[in-house]
């Protein structure tokens, strides 16, 4: 995989592959933007092409030091990132790497070290990395993943050269999905919506269980039991999804009362008589209120508010 393989950034790779063809390269980027848009797989296809026997902006694909970052097994090319999902990056951690970031690369033009989540490094992390930015050795570049910019330290930042990363538009997720992966037509569409044009989302919930997932909501919904699940059992990953679910469908209901079922903007495409049904008893004050109430109920689980309480407040208030 190289850089024509990453799809819906090409303003990123321009500029990435600019700097290669200048050499004028950082010896800091933050790649910031929405999660599963490419962000680290650029990261890695960077790395790959700076370091490709081939020269030139992009990487050959074929060259032993290619090879070796296809397979994850390239001296030169680290990544740091929690141990587990919800989890900090801690201060031991970032000194390995600052211990490592000194050494002469072992076998490429630079040495990379990719750091996923960046926003989860402890203050203590990022003071530490602070001081390695501010003396950056000139053999080595130091990516930092995020989604924004503002967990970092504000001098992190003016260090870094920012490169921003954008969503894909709702139709190349979908056209992805089928062309690439063979997801049906209809399915591609739900995920392609649920994913707000984020590729990566999309693939992690592609399954059937997350279609026989998004089921189980909606029915329940239906038969207003929902809100009687026991939710201290979800992880934070999983009550999203299931916020996501609630937003596309009460966004569909409150489209179809405003203009029937038939066009691209609705989500569930394959429950259109039950969304039609659920509009013909749903007024549009209770259609907004829900939304809103979903909407700030999302927020609340973001700052890692009892999940109980807040789904619990939620199916109160709808």
């Amino acid at each position: 995989m190289s850089f024509k393989d990453i799809k819906g950034q090409d303003r990123a790779i321009s500029f990435l592959k600019g700097s290669i063809e200048t050499g004028r390269m950082s010896h800091a980027y933050i790649f910031h933007g929405p999660s599963g848009v490419g962000k680290k797989l650029t990261a890695v296809n960077f790395a790959k092409a700076v370091n490709c026997l081939g020269g030139g902006a992009s990487s050959c694909d074929a060259c032993a030091s290619c090879r070796k970052s296809d397979s994850s097994n390239h001296p030169d090319l680290s990544i740091l990132k929690p141990e587990k999902e919800g989890s900090a990056i801690g201060i031991d951690a970032v000194r390995a790497l600052i211990k490592d970031v000194g050494l002469k690369p072992y076998e490429g033009k630079k040495k990379f070290y990719i750091i996923d989540e960046a926003s989860s490094m402890k203050e203590e992390a990022q003071n530490a990395l602070l001081k390695t930015l501010e003396e950056p050795p000139s053999d080595s570049v130091i990516i930092l993943i995020a989604e924004s910019l503002g967990r970092l330290f504000p001098t992190i930042v003016s260090r870094s050269q920012a490169v921003k990363f954008f969503p894909l538009r709702i139709d190349e997720v979908r056209d992805i999905l089928v062309e690439k992966y063979g997801v049906e037509a209809p399915k591609a569409h739900i995920l392609a919506h649920l994913s707000s044009g984020r590729l990566g989302e999309a693939l992690r919930y592609r399954d059937e269980e997350f279609f026989a997932k998004r089921d189980r909501v909606i029915t329940a919904l239906a038969d207003r039991t929902f809100f009687e699940s026991d939710f201290d059992k979800l992880t934070k990953a999983d009550l999203k999804i299931y916020l996501n679910i609630l937003l596309t469908w009460y966004r569909d209901i409150l489209v179809a009362k405003a203009g029937g079922v038939d066009g691209p903007e609705v989500v569930n495409i394959d429950r259109k008589e039950a969304i039609l049904a659920e509009a013909a008893g749903t007024g549009f004050d209770r259609l907004d209120r829900m939304i809103r109430q979903v909407i700030s109920t999302n927020s609340f689980v973001e700052q890692n508010v009892n999940p109980k309480l807040a789904m619990a407040a939620l199916g109160v208030s709808i």
